[in-house]
């Protein structure tokens, strides 16, 4: 049972929304920002990776908020499971009506949309994937574990979740959730190792972890007139920063990457 100060918090992004969005329009140009290039061009690839590799040609995926696809929507990331998997059949959920509705407008019926909270799942049926992508960053301490346990819950066997996050052990990330983001709204950042403890002690297998997102760390390059953004925005340099990323050593970048992503499966036993 949600008390009136969880529900609070959550519903809050009513309001968080429409400031965004206005943000979101004023700030869009033409051409994509370097922000919004790297995070489409790493999430984009490990959805890629995981259709492909783990799951069926028909797969359910479950997308548990519609933040990069009603709001930020250079960051769409519905478009890579629909690109890779044009059978996939692919449900958004969100607890914002707001964004609800901004996101039905965006997606031209491409995507369910269900407004709900994986708190208070309405959904029966099993998912082959979900993505988590920066939402349980936005979930208080103390509902966490359940979150991550309905995440389980709703996924059939050997299904996927790809969960990320605000990495905590980052200071120059924490610093500014301290002193800017979190007087914005409700988000926290979180420590790998709490999130590992979690994913196993749900029966989930940890299959990949990475550092990402090192260019969102910088101010200002999600800013057409970044000093640097030519150089930055060249093709061969995003795929070399994608390459750390998303190898196998890229968990030493931890205390210099923004966010931590795993890629974890639920056990069969």
């Amino acid at each position: 049972m949600l008390s009136s100060s969880d529900i609070a918090v959550l519903l809050a992004w009513d309001r968080i929304a429409k400031y965004f969005h206005t943000l979101s329009t004023n700030y869009q140009s033409g051409t994509k920002s370097i922000k919004n290039i790297v995070f489409s061009e790493v999430y984009g690839e490990l959805i890629k990776k995981i259709l492909n590799d783990y799951l069926s040609a028909e797969p359910k995926v479950l997308k548990t908020d519609l933040w990069n696809e009603g709001i930020e929507t250079d960051r769409n990331l519905a478009k890579y499971v629909h690109k890779t998997s044009q059978k996939a059949e692919l449900v958004g959920q969100d607890i914002s009506r707001i964004i609800c509705e901004y996101a039905k407008q965006k997606q031209e019926n491409k995507i369910e949309i269900v407004r709900s909270t994986l708190l208070a799942s309405p959904f029966h049926e099993k998912f082959d994937l979900i993505l988590d992508v920066s939402t349980v960053d936005h979930i208080p301490e103390k509902l966490r574990r359940k979150w991550i346990l309905n995440e389980s819950n709703l996924l059939k066997k050997n299904g996927i979740l790809l969960i990320s996050f605000d990495s905590k052990l980052n200071i120059f990330c924490e610093l500014f959730h301290r002193l800017a983001t979190r007087k914005l709204y409700p988000e926290w950042t979180l420590i790998p190792s709490n999130i590992r403890y979690e994913l196993v002690n749900n029966g989930f297998e940890i299959l990949h972890e990475h550092s990402v997102f090192i260019l969102g760390l910088f101010f200002g390059t999600h800013r057409p007139w970044f000093p640097l953004a030519r150089l930055l925005k060249n093709r061969e340099f995003i795929t070399f920063i994608k390459k750390i990323e998303l190898s196998k050593y890229s968990k030493i970048l931890t205390f210099l990457a923004p966010q931590y992503v795993f890629v974890a499966r639920k056990k069969s036993d």
